[in-house]
């Protein structure tokens, strides 16, 4: 649940930001109720994209449980939702700055534009965090159960529109700072457990050597398998019974982004929040 919040707290405040920042920039033009519509309907049309592709991908992956097809489609949505993870962290930070500008740029151009322009713009722009989402979640659910993984959703999702609305009511009042930091750094800790239970996936079935290379066994203390052990698995890549190589990644991971991730460009200026 705690990872599914997290998530979906990141998310939902970079799309609402950017929905926020369009309408915003319409109402200022005094743009007619088309264009409204026309943002809308992107909006939609890139969410139910994202479903179905989120959808389809998790339905091929289960339709062969108990395969080694299964352990080896599980391993690569580990990989590929670290990459994500650890992707949209840096780049949010980094570009947040200039999100404002550049996109009421990107609605400027829209509306010279005939057709629907700028419903394909709201579509890409929130599609993109929705197709984020989407990986992150599968990756979640192979381990997690349904109603944990809604209820976090559903948390998340109240806490980045509340931070959203913080922003651009609020400005400074508002630590995004902070948010920003604990947050990013939470989701790497989530990309580093990915990536650990990638390697556990692939060494399973001997795509990544050192499968035998056994440091401990927790099991009897804290089995995978228990509520606990289940959580900690998901969130920070807990194992029972860890390889050197899972390890090694996991620790050379966060060694390596985390250091530079608080220390990088610092996002969301309140001056920029007010505008």
């Amino acid at each position: 649940m705690l990872a599914a919040m997290v998530i979906f707290a990141r998310e939902s405040l970079e799309a609402s930001l950017i929905v926020a920042i369009i309408f915003s920039y319409l109402k200022q033009g005094a743009a007619s109720k088309s264009l409204y519509h026309q943002v809308w309907w992107g909006i939609g049309s890139a969410l139910l994209i994202d479903s179905i592709f989120g959808i389809g991908i998790w339905l091929t992956i289960h339709a062969y449980t108990g395969t080694v097809l299964q352990t080896e489609l599980e391993g690569t949505t580990y990989f590929v939702a670290a990459v994500f993870l650890t992707g949209m962290s840096f780049w949010m930070k980094r570009e947040s700055r200039s999100l404002k500008r550049r996109l009421q740029g990107a609605v400027e151009k829209s509306l010279h534009r005939k057709g629907w322009a700028l419903a394909f713009l709201a579509g890409i722009t929130v599609g993109r965090e929705g197709l984020e989402t989407a990986i992150f979640v599968l990756a979640l659910s192979f381990h997690a159960t349904p109603l944990p993984m809604l209820v976090g959703a559903l948390l998340g999702i109240v806490l980045g529109i509340y931070l959203s609305y913080g922003v651009y009511r609020l400005g400074g009042a508002i630590p995004i700072k902070k948010f920003f930091d604990v947050f990013g750094t939470v989701l790497l800790i989530f990309a580093a457990a990915l990536i650990s239970n990638g390697i556990e996936n692939f060494q399973k079935i001997r795509w990544i050597p050192g499968a035998h290379v056994v440091l401990w066994h927790t099991g009897i203390v804290l089995s995978e398998s228990s509520v606990l052990g289940d959580i900690l698995h998901t969130f920070v890549g807990y194992a029972q019974s860890p390889t050197l190589l899972q390890l090694l990644a996991y620790v050379s991971f966060l060694a390596v982004t985390v250091p530079r991730y608080l220390t990088s460009r610092v996002p969301l200026a309140s001056k920029t929040a007010r505008e």
